[in-house]
């Protein structure tokens, strides 16, 4: 009876999680797609003089930011507004 119950918590987490996450548009990037958007992030940064680390850091999150909310021709046509939203939501500190 107790397998049981650990089993249906178990379904029922899974369940909530992939709930939460079906709003996602992460999976709509392809690994050519976010090798690039990366890259062009990272150059971004290293020509304004940030630390690799923090570009590092700050790319990740803004890519994880922006995959979640944009497919890659959403994100191609975000407004300065739209993309300053999501800087503040990664908290930079560089």
């Amino acid at each position: 009876m107790k397998k049981i119950k650990i089993l249906i918590l178990v379904i029922a987490g899974a369940a909530l999680m992939y709930a939460c996450n079906s709003n996602s548009k992460a999976d709509t990037w392809s690994e050519e797609q976010k090798d690039k958007w990366k890259t062009n992030c990272m150059e971004f940064m290293s020509a304004n003089n940030v630390e690799k680390n923090a570009a590092a850091g700050f790319c990740d999150c803004m890519f994880k930011k922006t995959s979640e909310k944009y497919t890659p021709g959403e994100a191609a046509n975000i407004t300065e507004e739209e993309e300053r939203k999501l800087w503040e939501e990664c908290d930079y500190s560089w």
